[in-house]
């Protein structure tokens, strides 16, 4: 009996541990789901506390971890969804301002715009090219270095050694100048090889810019040639000087003649006693002949010219010139005053920063001398400076809000070249944006 009671006991314990066994394997998965959503939950959770504190990339992160623990959960694939369309809006912004600070070019603070905007979305295509300057060769370390001379800029640096201003960006960006426009005279700037240009083409036009250095040189000798060429008497001056010579010679034929005129005056009063009037008269007659000949000869309108150009006064000097120009057409002397007046006045027009006034005046010494060959550059130079300026200011203005003169500065740029930049686009948008701010303002007053 006990054996049996025993036996019994055995297989009730056998098929309790058995079934207690084979309850805990089909438990088993349902607690890997359990646990499977509270790991898909807490990722989640972090997710939105991200989102919340700003963090969206790292929040990005939390909601793909959920996706890769439950590919099906809708709750992290919709979040997900949501900072990825924030994240883009995130990469486009700071791409954009990076666009306008490049046109300012403030190449660095767009630089920082660019990365921000890669944070935000690593594969913004548009954001990375930016990052790399325009056409820059592979072998960024092939560069020469020019160092900054008085007047000249980057975009100046552009027409040296690529032959275009316009390619003032690429040596802005490589150099990380934070502005393009505030770079001081001695400042070494590094010009890179770009496609189409190699390290001896770059290296040739140094040499070139160097030879231009030394004709500068040349040019400020024969500005001191001109001046003290000015300190002696112009030739117009020594021919002046000449006729009082035969004058002089002729004296004694003059001191012959007085006595015969003596004589025939005092046969002229024994003779006829009506002749009395006539000697009153007779003195008179001289006297005439003696003012003339004392009054000064009127200056002639080149030795006015002349006069204004020693004193360095440009503008009076050029309409008087002409005028010489006009009664002799064939003076060489005339036509090189001419060019120097015109020249030099360019300069002096730049200098104040009246850069079209400059450019005209480059132009007529372009016409009195056609093989001037600074000439060409310097009108380029005049209009190129005048529209970045402008375009500059509009940018500045508009930034500002004040719109009134931003439309200004554009205009005045679109005048010179519609084409320039985004002047036409962006005088349309500030036009329209002022238009309605004023429509607002009315209907407020009325």
């Amino acid at each position: 009996m006990n054996i049996y009671k025993t036996g019994i006991a055995l297989l009730l314990s056998f098929l309790l541990i058995s079934g207690c066994v084979s309850s805990s394997q089909k438990q088993a998965p349902a607690k890997s789901k359990t646990e499977q959503a509270v790991l898909v939950q807490d990722h989640i959770v972090r997710g939105e506390a991200l989102e919340l504190d700003g963090l969206y990339t790292q929040a990005l992160e939390q909601y793909e971890l959920a996706l890769t623990v439950d590919p099906k959960d809708e709750v992290a694939a919709g979040h997900r969804k949501k900072v990825l369309a924030v994240l883009w809006n995130l990469a486009q912004d700071h791409y954009n301002k990076g666009l306008a600070l490049d046109e300012q070019g403030k190449y660095e603070a767009a630089r920082k715009e660019y990365l921000s905007a890669l944070q935000n979305w690593p594969d913004h295509k548009e954001a990375r090219a930016k990052l790399t300057p325009g056409g820059v060769s592979e072998e960024t370390d092939k560069y020469i270095v020019h160092e900054l001379a008085y007047g000249e800029s980057v975009s100046i640096l552009g027409k040296i050694y690529y032959g275009d201003f316009k390619t003032y960006p690429i040596i802005g960006k490589f150099n990380n100048l934070e502005d393009v426009t505030k770079v001081r005279v001695g400042q070494k700037l590094k010009i890179p090889v770009i496609q189409g240009f190699t390290l001896s083409t770059l290296k040739a036009r140094h040499q070139e810019y160097l030879k231009s250095l030394e004709t500068q040189a040349e040019d400020n000798a024969y500005q001191e040639a001109l001046e003290i060429q000015a300190e002696k008497p112009p030739p117009r001056d020594e021919t002046i000087k000449t006729e009082p010579e035969p004058q002089e010679m002729a004296a004694p034929e003059e001191v012959e003649e007085e006595p015969d005129k003596a004589a025939a005056e005092e046969e002229a009063v024994l003779t006829e006693e009506e002749a009395v009037p006539e000697e009153k008269a007779a003195p008179e007659e001289p006297a005439e002949e003696e003012a003339v000949v004392q009054e000064p000869a009127p200056p002639s309108s080149y030795d006015q010219a002349l006069e204004f150009f020693n004193s360095k006064k440009y503008a009076q000097a050029i309409p008087l010139f002409e005028t010489a120009q006009k009664e002799d057409p064939q003076s060489q002397d005339i036509r090189s005053l001419l060019f120097d007046s015109h020249f030099q006045q360019g300069l002096a027009q730049f200098n104040r920063e009246e850069y079209l006034e400059a450019k005209a005046s480059f132009e007529s010494a372009l016409v009195q001398d056609s093989s001037c060959e600074k000439c060409p550059g310097y009108i380029e130079k005049c209009e190129s400076t005048y529209k970045e300026k402008h375009y500059n200011l509009g940018i500045h203005y508009f930034g500002k809000e004040q719109l009134e003169k931003a439309i200004k500065e554009w205009k005045m740029v679109k005048e010179i070249d519609p084409e320039y930049k985004d002047v036409a686009p962006n005088l349309k948008k500030a036009e329209l944006l002022y238009k309605r701010l004023e429509t607002i303002k009315q209907g407020s007053q009325e």
